[in-house]
């Protein structure tokens, strides 16, 4: 995958409202999900983590968790400070998945939701949370992929690959929402990515699909 925090940046200012537009307001109930999978975590990670919404939902449901949110973006963590700056249990800090700034061993869980497509090297950023988690601790990805349906899937494509693309033109992002599109096709879908969680050391565990098999949880538990 290329480079994308240009990519996000640029599309900062508008990542929120578009995507729950996109996903008719799903994205907040996949959120939900998400953060069910690491229930009983106190220090938890989440990478990509965008305007942080994860880290919001995490620290709103899991009443004892304290959450360091990291993101190469520094816009998106612009926008994330502005939501987060009066929520003492969320840390914020600028970094990559690959190389991630933090102890051997040091978190319970780790999350991160419509992140791992985008990093510039997918098997390497699940070892560096390998390494990060304590063992027996979790990892929990929350990913777009194509339904196994072979009518929805025509139609899936259709509106991921034209229409989200047309909508964010009128943003001045139709380039960039053009590769997040792209993007989830050419991503290593359900049983090529559980090989890629065994490859980084993580035992998988059963995934959750959710709305007709158009996005998919991801688990893994250190070994």
């Amino acid at each position: 995958m290329p480079e994308t925090t240009s990519l996000f940046n640029k599309i900062a200012k508008h990542y929120d409202s578009l995507n729950t537009f996109f996903s008719f307001g799903m994205d907040k109930i996949w959120r939900k999900k998400l953060v069910e999978q690491i229930r009983g975590s106190s220090l938890i990670l989440d990478i990509a983590t965008g305007t942080g919404e994860v880290a919001l939902e995490t620290v709103k449901k899991l009443q004892n968790s304290e959450v360091i949110g990291i993101d190469p973006s520094g816009q998106m963590l612009r926008f994330a400070k502005k939501k987060c700056e009066s929520i003492k249990k969320i840390t914020l800090v600028q970094g990559y998945a690959e190389n991630l700034p933090f102890r051997n061993d040091e978190f319970d869980a780790i999350t991160i939701a419509f992140g791992i497509r985008n990093t510039v090297n997918p098997l390497e950023s699940l070892r560096e949370m390998n390494r990060v988690l304590k063992p027996g601790g979790k990892v929990a990805i929350l990913e777009f992929t194509i339904p196994k349906n072979k009518v929805f899937a025509p139609v899936y494509l259709f509106y991921f690959k034209k229409f989200l693309p047309f909508i964010g033109s009128f943003f001045g992002n139709k380039k960039e929402y053009k590769y997040l599109s792209d993007s989830t096709s050419e991503f290593p879908q359900r049983e090529k990515f559980l090989k890629i969680l065994k490859e980084a050391q993580f035992m998988p565990q059963e995934s959750v699909e959710l709305m007709i098999g158009t996005v998919i949880i991801y688990t893994g538990i250190k070994k």
